[in-house]
Order: C-alpha cells, then structure tokens, then sequence
C-alpha cells in the first residue's frame, strides 16, 4: 500500500515540475526577439507605440484563426501594410533595417519548420 502512495505522489509531483516548466517558458518569451528589442535600442517615446504595435499584431494573429483562407490573405495585406507604414514613421533607418533583417530570419525559419512538418 505505501508503494502506491509513494507512486501517485511520484506522478502528482512530476506534473506539477513539467506545468511549472512550461509556466516558465511562456512567460521568458522568445529569446530572438527579447535580443532584437535590445539592439533597436528604442527611445523612452519610441517604446510605448512599439508596444502597442506587437499587441496589435498578437490580436491581429488571435483573430486570423477564425478566419477562411481568402480572409486571412486579404486582411493581412491591408493590416501589414498599414503596420510597416506606421513603423516607417517611428523606427530610425537603422531600426527598421534592423526589424526587417528579423523579420526575414524569422519567415526563414517559419518555413523550414513547415518543411520539416510534412
């Protein structure tokens, strides 16, 4: 009988170590980006707008996965054009070469992942 105790105490706390981890790693945040915010080197004004530009972006990905394929494409374009318009107006020359170097590297490897999936 204490075998089994000692068993299901095993099991319990090993899921409660793997929800922590996992906790963990949603709120460390991606490590590539946390590295680019840092090389922008955004002034204390240039910050909050930045902000507010990726929380539009997490909504804007929210609500593509409700929509139909066709939806998804036209959507996109209008709302990553308006973005790189008003990221053209807030970012230096500089960041934006930047943000675009990232944005490449990160389609990269979106793509080579997809690969790899199928």
């Amino acid at each position: 009988m204490n075998k089994i105790w000692i068993l299901i105490l095993a099991v319990v706390l090993s899921f409660n170590a793997q929800a922590a981890d996992k906790k963990g790693k949603k709120t460390k945040g991606n490590g590539a980006y946390a590295k680019l915010i840092a090389e922008l080197k955004l002034s204390d004004e240039q910050k909050p707008k930045f902000q507010t530009f990726q929380k539009e972006g997490r909504e804007f990905q929210a609500a593509q996965k409700k929509r139909s394929a066709e939806e998804k494409k036209a959507a996109g374009k209008t709302f990553y054009k308006e973005r790189n318009a008003k990221l053209k107006e807030l970012l230096t020359e500089t960041q934006l070469t930047q943000w675009k170097a990232f944005q490449a590297k990160q389609r990269a490897a979106r793509e080579k992942k997809a690969k790899e999936k199928k």
